[in-house]
């Protein structure tokens, strides 16, 4: 989840306190499998908020052309493999257009809705007619309350959860990985379908299909 408000822990920190260190051990958990299936083979992609490549990479390893967008200067310098560009994505406008636009890492679940509908006119203005956009959107479930998450050589914390007014979340995320621990405070806000679509709508987008049953994944489609 990187829709934060302020991070702490080891090395170098992005601005909405993303821990590069943290990101760059990170791996594929199966997304790629899954936006593999969901898209045609050898698709052009724009990734938005890619970090620092985890899920980049095994799409290029899959044949796909992936354009990386992150904010971050530090984030994308560890993606050689492909073309990155620094931007923010609410601002990002490339002269062309990509067969799909990718928004991963609950970014939809901003609790702005101006800064929402900047990010999904960005994917509108970027996809092809008849392309796709997939967003990855968070579930009410993901930070109703306290939880510890236990892998193997990691730990994922969630504590401090306040829940406000407007579907909106407050908590605080504490990753551990080989001994070293870094936290994130998160401000998110679950959307009910009316209040995506009609957001899908105002940046001329349509909701296509749910790619999951719990609807995480979305497709839209241009108007």
């Amino acid at each position: 989840m990187r829709v934060g408000q302020g991070g702490s822990g080891p090395g170098a920190h992005t601005p909405d306190g993303s821990a590069i260190e943290m990101y760059e051990q990170a791996e594929a958990n199966g997304e790629d499998e899954f936006i593999d299936k969901a898209i045609d083979p050898k698709s052009s992609i724009l990734e938005l908020g890619c970090g620092t490549g985890r899920i980049t990479r095994p799409l290029l390893a899959r044949g796909h052309q992936v354009t990386a967008v992150d904010e971050s200067a530090e984030m994308i310098a560890r993606i050689p493999e492909t073309e990155t560009i620094q931007a923010t994505i609410g601002e990002l406008r490339l002269e062309r257009q990509f067969d799909v636009v990718l928004m991963m890492s609950y970014l939809i679940n901003v609790a702005d809705d101006a800064e929402r509908l900047r990010l999904l006119q960005t994917c509108a203005h970027h996809v092809r007619p008849g392309g796709s956009v997939l967003i990855q959107q968070q579930l009410p479930s993901q930070l109703a309350k306290p939880i510890v998450l236990e892998r193997e050589h990691s730990r994922m914390e969630i504590s401090d959860v306040e829940h406000l007014p407007g579907n909106k979340v407050a908590a605080t995320i504490t990753h551990t990985r080989n001994g070293r621990t870094w936290s994130q405070q998160l401000l998110t806000q679950n959307l009910t379908e009316e209040h995506l679509t009609g957001q899908l709508t105002e940046a001329g987008l349509q909701l296509a299909e749910y790619l999951t049953p719990d609807t995480s994944w979305v497709r839209a489609r241009p108007i």
